[in-house]
């Protein structure tokens, strides 16, 4: 085998690695099945990842940016930390727009929590009233836009059926407490939408559907009690939009609407909630949602966290969340984009979209930019810091991934995170020790498996350690072409016996696969090669 033969081979055993799971960390992004050679979201994603992409940010802004970062994240305090904190280089956000949403993000709450036991233990009328203080505050202080708004988002959104009883004795507690039937309302369309699931309607099973159905007839009965003790309470008519896209229909929507801008016409999120209904798939076009931003704005100067429903139709034909809504994303085009403020959840998705597209000077900005204002989401943090690393931060890589391992130090996903950084930073032996100090509770772990397997067959060249690591892959996951991959890896390069029948497994498995055609074609020259010498061999005295 040439040397030429032997890079391209090491190339071909990282990227089938990579297509099965390498760079797919976090919750947030749909996970990769290891039967599977090649995970849906890495064939969409194959153009991107076979072609440069020019990064949209510059290398200098890059670091002033994440300079900027490192002073801000020095702040103990969450809000002084948000505001001090960089906006995306290049971009257009406005002070007005980003103080109001950090405000919304760390002003004072009511956690769930709070309220359970409030209820439990018969107080129930003070439960109220520090509601109705929130709706108050919400109405008639700056620094206190969406407060309400915000509790019932944190407090009532899981979609569990565990908080029912917690609602219920609200209700017996308080028969005459509109926020009682108003969280009751709120949760039971959040269940409702747990029960659909979020595939269109064509591909839902009935018996979801059904079971929706039901939720949002109790849904309705508790919002529309909620409007008749108190018509001001915002996120009500929140849920009957929510409620109407699901089921209830366009003019049950329109009626909440309408309602509900009455009761505060500079409301951020009723008019997030439209925009949601007014999205293609749902009851709208881009044209509606363009007529929504317009109108939005016009309120902007009461209310600047409407600033974020801005650059909606942008954000939606960017497509950060990859949905099956929208044209495939290209993580290049998300700055443009994102050129206003946006929620949280969408800078999240560029992030991770970003990530796994592999355009890291867009996933670190806009991780950075979504731990802004969710600090304590360890699994951002844990993504932000292998980005780095692959970027070329390492110090901040590694101070992050060390933070992790430090706060929490029983969570083997921190000993991952920084067994890649040390990867990444060519640290072999203290990434050998983190990946193995994950397989020792999680000894099929895939995510640590494969990376751990490329650091002794493709840098350090202890192949039984690869063997073993290979053989482990295959044994977990034979359906997964990176295992099979790495045996032949050692096979060609230790050499080692066995590459006939690796190659048999790799053809009966993946033969038909396009994806994996030139690791194929590789092995079969190197079979006809050996035997082509052998055959050269016949007859020749032993020496």
């Amino acid at each position: 085998m040439t040397i030429r033969e032997k890079g391209l081979l090491a190339g071909l055993v990282v990227l089938i690695c990579l297509s099965g799971s390498y760079l797919l960390f976090g919750k947030y992004l749909p996970q990769p099945v290891p039967t599977q050679v090649v995970s849906v979201t890495h064939r969409r994603f194959a153009h991107t990842l076979r072609r440069a992409v020019p990064p949209p940010f510059s290398g200098d802004q890059i670091k002033t940016f994440l300079t900027q970062v490192r002073e801000a994240e020095k702040r103990s305090d969450p809000l002084q930390r948000c505001l001090a904190y960089p906006n995306p280089p290049g971009s257009h956000w406005t002070q007005d727009a980003v103080a109001a949403y950090c405000r919304y993000r760390f002003q004072p709450t009511i956690t769930f929590v709070e309220a359970k036991d409030l209820i439990e233990q018969g107080k129930s009328a003070e439960l109220d009233r520090r509601m109705d203080e929130a709706l108050q505050a919400q109405l008639t202080q700056p620094d206190a836009r969406g407060r309400l708004d915000h509790i019932f988002i944190s407090d009532f959104e899981n979609g569990s059926f565990s908080i029912r009883p917690i609602l219920d004795a609200w209700k017996r507690a308080s028969p005459k407490s509109a926020y009682a039937y108003a969280a009751s309302g709120y949760a039971y369309v959040e269940m409702a939408h747990a029960a659909r699931g979020g595939a269109f309607a064509q591909e839902t099973p009935q018996e979801k559907l059904d079971s929706m159905d039901r939720l949002l007839k109790e849904a309705d009965t508790d919002l529309k009690q909620a409007i008749a003790l108190n018509p001001h309470i915002t996120p009500v008519y929140a849920a009957m939009i929510h409620a109407g896209g699901l089921s209830l229909g366009q003019a049950y929507a329109d009626h909440a609407v309408d309602l509900g801008l009455r009761a505060d016409p500079s409301n951020w999120y009723i008019y997030h909630q439209l925009m949601w209904l007014a999205r293609p798939e749902w009851f709208g076009s881009l044209d509606s949602m363009q007529r929504i931003a317009t109108s939005a704005m016009t309120h902007a100067s009461q209310n600047p966290l409407l600033v974020m429903e801005k650059m909606a139709v942008q954000r939606y034909e960017a497509n950060p969340s990859g949905c099956n809504c929208a044209p495939l994303p290209q993580a290049a085009k998300f700055p443009a984009a994102f050129d206003e403020l946006a929620i949280s959840s969408s800078l999240v998705d560029a992030g991770l979209t970003a990530s796994s597209q592999n355009v890291f000077p867009v996933s670190v900005v806009y991780l950075s930019e979504a731990l802004r204002f969710q600090p304590q989401e360890d699994d951002l943090r844990r993504q932000r810091a292998k980005d780095l690393a692959i970027l070329g931060e390492s110090p901040m890589a590694l101070d992050e991934a060390n933070k992790l391992v430090a706060a929490d130090p029983k969570n083997v996903a921190n000993y991952e995170t920084r067994g890649n950084v040390y990867m990444y930073m060519s640290d072999h032996n203290h990434a050998e020790q983190d990946f193995e100090a994950v397989l020792a509770s999680s000894p099929d772990d895939i995510d640590v498996l494969v990376p751990l397997g490329s650091i002794y067959v493709n840098e350090t060249h202890e192949w039984d350690k690869g063997w073993d690591v290979a053989d482990r892959i295959i044994k977990a996951y034979p359906n997964y072409a990176g295992g099979w991959a790495m045996r032949a890896t050692i096979q060609m390069n230790q050499p080692r016996g066995g590459l006939d029948d690796t190659y048999g497994q790799f053809l009966a498995h993946f033969g038909r696969d396009p994806g994996q055609q030139p690791m194929l074609e590789l092995l079969r020259r190197t079979l006809a090669e050996k035997s082509a010498v052998g055959k050269s061999n016949i007859g020749k005295p032993d020496h």
